[in-house]
């Protein structure tokens, strides 16, 4: 592929306490459980018109206007952080109800250009979003709640109209060099 510039909307998921996941359940149980979890969050994000990018190890991120650009990509990635939050309850196995453990998701999303190339070698290529667009929606996970979502400005900026969202402050995140409005999205508007 030649590389290309596009708009964007990336959302990263991450499932919280993984590594305390390794420590309570059987190497079997633990591969168990996430293949169950990234069958929902594969499953939430392409119902929704949005593509898996990568699978890293307990986060996905997945790119909304992607393979095919469309007008509302901001707005069907935040229905699908909304969604996933719902959806990530519904994940069951045996070691889940065995341990008494539920599953926590965080997501970030962050709408801005990018390029579009093929990067890797072989039968590892891949086409990835590359520039400062994936960096922010990565970082934006750091001040997003625990079973909860932070959304950038640029996100919001094209969507306040659809949801409700509440404040979440300005940051500065790490390798970004303007501070940053976050907000996260609770519902859509009546």
């Amino acid at each position: 592929m030649k590389p290309q510039r596009q708009v964007l909307t990336i959302l990263f998921c991450d499932l919280l306490e993984s590594t305390a996941f390794t420590e309570q359940l059987t190497l079997e149980d633990f591969m168990e459980l996430m293949q169950a979890y990234h069958h929902c969050v594969y499953q939430s994000i392409t119902i929704r018109y949005g593509w898996v990018a990568q699978h890293l190890g307990d986060g996905v991120m997945a790119y909304f206007g992607y393979p095919t650009a469309f007008n509302h990509a901001p707005r069907k990635a935040i229905e699908t952080a909304l969604a996933l939050l719902d959806d990530i309850s519904t994940v069951s196995t045996p070691a889940l109800h065995e341990h008494g453990l539920d599953l926590k998701i965080r997501i970030s999303i962050h709408t801005g250009t990018v390029v579009m190339a093929d990067l890797g070698m072989g039968k590892r290529k891949e086409t990835l979003a590359m520039g400062v667009t994936p960096n922010i929606a990565a970082r934006l996970q750091s001040v997003a709640p625990d079973s909860g979502i932070a959304v950038s400005q640029a996100t919001y900026e094209e969507t306040k109209d659809h949801f409700i969202f509440k404040p979440l402050g300005s940051y500065q995140l790490k390798g970004v060099t303007d501070k940053m409005q976050v907000f996260q999205p609770l519902g859509l508007r009546s």
